[in-house]
C-alpha cells in the first residue's frame, strides 16, 4: 500500500516537469517570437524589464520572505525553492534580453534550473501533508506552475491567471484558519498574491506575447554566461519522506458500507422540489442573532456572504469561474449561489441552506450546525469538519463523481437523486481500529438489526 501512494506522489511531483516540458516544445522556439526593441543588441542588466523584475523582488517578494521565515518551517523550506525559481527566472530573462531565440533543445536545458526549484516546492508539501500549515504549502504547489509562462505564446498573461487562481482556493483556508487567530497568516496570503498580481501585469507589459528575445543579440550561451544572477539562498536539504506520517490514513476494507445504519423505507423517498433545501423554520434565539453588519459584496475575485440571520432569499447571480464564495455567520437562511465557481466555503452557519449550481474544486463546510447543501450539477470535492448536523443533496451527475471527506463531525447524511426521488444514505460516525500484521485497519463500526 505504501509503495503504490509513494507512486502516486513522485507522478503527482513529475507532473510539473512533464507540461513544463511540453510548453516548451510547443512554443515554436527558434522560429519568430516576441522579441525586445532593436536598440536592445547591447542589452546589459539594466533594461526597463530587468528592472522591473527586479522591483517585484526587492519589494513584494521580500516581504514574503520576512513572513514565511517568521512562520518557520515548512513554510520557509518551501519559500526559500520558490525564491530558487523566481532567481532562475531572471537570469532566463536577462539571458533573453542579450541572446537570439534558441531552439527548443537549447532552451529546454536553459529552463531546468527553474524546473528543479519547482519540483522542490512541490517536494516539500508532498513531505509534509500532515503538517498544520498544508494549507499554506497547498497555496505554493498549487500555483507554482504559473512561473511556466516564460514558456507560453502567445498569450502568458492568460496562462498566469489560470495558475493563480489555482491558489485561491487555499489562501481563502489560510485566511478563514487564521484571521481572528494569527495575523501574520493573513498577510502571508497578502504579500503571495501580492507577487502573482505583480507578476502578471509585469508579463502583459514587457512580455505580452511570450518571453521577450533580442533579434539582433547573440548566442544563447554567450548571454548565459554574462547574466548576473542574484545569490540564491541557502536550499533546505530535502529529507528523506517518513512513510509512516506520510501514509497514515485510512484503510478501506471490503466492509467500508457495513456501518451504515439501517434506513427506514418510510425514510427513503421525498419528494423532490426546484430546490429541496430549505431553513429552518425553528424560531432563532437570540443568543445567535450577530450584531455584527450584514453584507453581500464581490472583492476582487471573492463573493463574501456574512452575518446574514433569517434572510430567506440570498442569491449571488454575476458569478464567474475565477470567484469564490465565503459564507460566514450566516444564522436561518437560504443562500443561491447561481453558475460555476472555483470554491466556496461555508463557515460558521447554523441552520441555513445553501443552493449551488456547480464548483470548480471544492465545497468546504466548517463549525457549521444544521446545515443543508444541494448541489444542482457538480462538484468534485465536498470537505465537512467540526459539524454537527449537515444533509447533502446530490444530484446524479454530482453522486457519480463527488469525494466527500469528513472529520470531527456528526449526523451526516446524503441524499441521493434517483429517479426523480431522493435516497437517505448517513455517513458513518463511528469506527473500529484494529492493529494487523504491524498495520492499522480502520472500518466502520458494524451495527446489528
Amino acid at each position: 500500500m505504501a509503495e503504490s501512494n509513494l507512486d502516486n506522489i513522485i507522478k503527482r511531483l513529475e507532473t510539473a516537469t512533464i507540461r513544463l516540458e511540453e510548453l516548451a516544445k510547443s512554443s515554436n522556439f527558434g522560429q519568430s517570437g516576441s522579441a525586445v526593441s532593436d536598440s536592445a543588441a547591447d542589452a546589459s542588466d539594466n533594461t526597463p524589464a530587468i528592472q522591473a523584475f527586479d522591483d517585484i523582488m526587492n519589494g513584494s517578494v521580500q516581504k514574503f520572505i520576512e513572513l514565511s521565515n517568521n512562520i518557520g518551517s515548512p513554510v520557509k523550506e518551501q519559500c526559500d525553492y520558490f525564491i530558487q525559481a523566481l532567481k532562475a527566472q531572471r537570469q532566463l530573462i536577462v539571458t533573453a534580453s542579450k541572446s537570439k531565440k534558441p531552439s527548443t533543445e537549447v532552451f529546454t536545458e536553459l529552463i531546468n534550473p527553474i524546473k528543479v526549484a519547482m519540483n522542490q516546492v512541490c517536494t516539500v508539501r508532498e513531505q509534509n501533508r500532515q503538517s498544520k500549515l498544508s494549507n499554506h504549502l497547498a497555496t505554493l504547489s498549487e500555483s507554482i506552475l504559473a512561473l511556466g509562462w516564460v514558456m507560453v505564446e502567445p498569450s502568458p498573461t492568460s496562462y498566469l491567471e489560470e495558475n493563480i487562481n489555482a491558489a485561491q482556493y487555499y489562501i481563502i483556508r489560510v485566511m478563514k484558519e487564521f484571521k481572528e487567530k494569527e495575523k501574520i497568516h493573513v498577510e502571508w496570503t497578502t504579500a503571495y498574491t501580492h507577487i502573482l498580481n505583480e507578476l502578471k501585469d509585469y508579463v502583459k507589459k514587457y512580455h505580452t506575447t511570450g518571453l521577450a528575445w533580442n533579434p539582433k543579440g547573440g548566442n544563447v550561451a554567450d548571454a548565459a554566461k554574462t547574466a548576473t544572477p542574484a545569490p540564491a539562498p541557502a536550499a533546505a536539504p530535502a529529507a528523506k519522506p517518513d512513510t509512516n506520517k506520510l501514509f497514515a490514513e485510512l484503510n478501506r476494507g471490503e466492509g467500508v458500507t457495513s456501518g451504515l445504519r439501517k434506513v427506514d423505507p418510510s425514510e427513503r423517498k421525498q419528494k423532490p422540489v426546484s430546490n429541496v433545501v430549505k431553513a429552518s423554520t425553528s424560531p432563532t434565539k437570540a443568543a445567535e442573532v450577530s450584531n455584527k453588519p450584514s453584507r453581500q459584496v464581490l472583492e476582487g475575485n471573492k463573493w463574501s456572504i456574512e452575518n446574514f440571520v433569517g434572510n430567506k432569499n440570498i442569491i449571488v447571480e454575476k458569478t464567474e469561474i475565477r470567484h469564490l464564495v465565503y459564507i460566514y455567520n450566516c444564522v436561518d437562511c437560504t443562500i443561491q449561489i447561481k453558475g460555476k465557481v472555483n470554491a466556496i466555503t461555508i463557515d460558521n452557519c447554523k441552520k441555513t441552506g445553501i443552493v449551488i449550481d456547480s464548483v470548480v474544486s471544492a465545497v468546504d463546510i466548517v463549525n457549521a450546525k444544521s446545515v443543508q447543501l444541494q448541489i444542482r450539477e457538480k462538484a468534485p470535492t465536498v470537505s465537512v469538519d467540526k459539524t454537527d448536523g449537515c444533509q447533502l443533496y446530490l444530484s446524479k451527475e454530482c453522486g457519480d463523481v463527488v469525494e466527500i471527506f469528513s472529520s470531527k463531525s456528526s449526523e451526516m447524511n446524503v441524499m441521493i437523486e434517483k429517479d426523480d426521488d431522493w435516497t437517505e444514505i448517513p455517513i458513518p460516525e463511528q469506527f473500529k481500529t484494529k492493529l494487523v500484521d504491524g498495520e492499522l485497519v480502520t472500518k466502520p463500526v458494524e451495527h446489528a438489526g
